[in-house]
């Protein structure tokens, strides 16, 4: 059975879909681009109760995780500080 949504739940849905891919592409852009992009990630995901959850293998993972250790080392990512 489908759950029906009101409009205002479905936009909110939304953004949090659209927040969610924004993290993601903020804290790993070079390797989301060599995916093929925000909308091929998108993609790849599936839904879990809070957002997208993407299915990547181990290297995938590795080398997204790789990125955003040497973007938060080097001081590239806003985690909200300050």
């Amino acid at each position: 059975m489908s759950e029906k949504l009101t409009v205002a739940e479905a936009l909110a849905r939304a953004e949090m879909i659209d927040r969610s891919l924004d993290a993601w592409q903020g804290t790993a852009p070079q390797g989301i681009e060599e995916m093929g992009g925000r909308d091929a990630f998108a993609d790849r995901c599936e839904m879990a109760c809070f957002g997208p959850v993407p299915r990547l293998d181990h290297d995938e993972w590795q080398r997204l995780s790789l990125e955003y250790e040497d973007r938060r080392a080097n001081g590239s990512i806003n985690r909200g500080e300050g």
